[in-house]
Parts: structure tokens; C-alpha cells; sequence
């Protein structure tokens, strides 16, 4: 499996996490608190985004950013409508600016290095999206106890290590490429 694929997968996987919350989340008035939420959970999709399309369309940055910045903008107006307009508002711009930032950031590496930040980006987004649900399933239970709180908080943690652990390390073809071509013109 390429890294690419694995990131995929995980993507999708957090999106049903956040997606799973926000739809049993009781409250759906403003809040502050929910929408200073959206904003962290879409930046960190975006970053996401802009570093996997970075490294999928490499060296093409006009490319890489349309399409992470299209699908951070849907992603964050999708999270907003499970609260109201200020927030969907905010997701969508949050969204854009960090797909922005993470393609850019990516294409500007070398694909190792991408894979890497790409890499920290998918925990830190696992991260976010477990904490996400911790906090929406703690405000609307009021059952909800520091025990089960720490039990999560276990899952988190534990997700984070196979992230890491299951990523794929593979070559990049690229560098590899670039190492035979360079020795083959010093020694001629």
C-alpha cells in the first residue's frame, strides 16, 4: 500500500469520526466553543489535504492547491451546517487558507521530506478528530465520567501509535531517480 492510499484511508476514516460527532452533537445553536472547534478540526483537514496533493501532483503547485483547497472548502462547509452559517462560513475559509498552506509547504520540499510532514499532519489530524468527539460526547452526556474520558483519551493515544507504526516508509522513486542520474554524469 503507498503512502498515498494509506492517507486516504485515514482521511476518510477521521472524516466519519468528525462527521459521526457533529451529526449527534444536541446543540445546534452558535456557540463559540463549536466553532472555534470546526476551525481547528477543518485547519488540520486542509493542512492534510495540501500536503497529500502536494506530493500526489509534484512540482505542480497551481494543481495541488485548486484541488486541496476545493476539498478543504466542502469539507468545512459540510461541518458548518451542523451548526449555522458564522461557522460554515469559517470552516470553509480555515479549510481554504491551510490547503494553501500545506501544498505550497509540500511542493517546496524534497518528496521525503513531503512524505514526513505528511506523516505528522495524519496524526495530528487523528488527534483532533478523536479530541473533537471527546469533547462533543462530554458536553452532551452529562453521565459522561473522567473514567470513560481517560479510556478515550487511551484510543487516542493508541491510534496515534499504529498510525505511526502502519505508515508506509517506502522510497520515493523520484530521489532514487535523481541519485542515478546524478552519479551517472560525475563520472562522465
Amino acid at each position: 500500500m503507498t503512502a498515498e492510499i494509506f492517507s486516504m484511508l485515514i482521511i476518510f476514516l477521521n472524516i466519519s469520526i468528525v462527521f459521526f460527532a457533529l451529526h449527534y452533537n444536541k446543540e445546534r445553536s452558535f456557540s463559540m466553543g463549536m466553532m472555534v472547534l470546526i476551525m481547528v478540526v477543518t485547519m488540520t483537514f486542509g493542512f492534510v489535504y495540501g500536503f497529500l496533493f502536494g506530493i500526489v501532483f509534484d512540482h505542480n503547485l497551481l494543481i495541488s492547491t485548486l484541488i486541496s483547497c476545493g476539498i478543504a472548502a466542502l469539507t468545512g462547509l459540510i461541518m458548518g451546517v451542523f451548526t449555522d452559517g458564522l461557522a460554515q462560513l469559517e470552516g470553509t475559509f480555515t479549510g481554504i487558507m491551510a490547503a494553501m498552506m500545506g501544498a505550497m509547504l509540500v511542493v517546496m520540499l524534497p518528496l521525503s521530506e513531503g512524505l514526513f510532514i505528511l506523516l505528522i499532519g495524519l496524526l495530528l489530524l487523528t488527534g483532533t478528530s478523536l479530541f473533537m468527539m471527546t469533547a462533543l460526547i462530554k458536553k452532551n452526556n452529562s453521565r459522561f465520567k473522567s473514567k470513560q474520558e481517560l479510556i478515550l483519551l487511551g484510543v487516542t493515544c493508541l491510534s496515534i501509535v499504529i498510525i505511526f507504526f502502519t505508515f508506509p516508509h517506502e522510497k520515493p522513486i523520484y530521489e532514487e531517480e535523481d541519485k542515478i542520474h546524478n552519479h551517472t554524469s560525475a563520472s562522465v
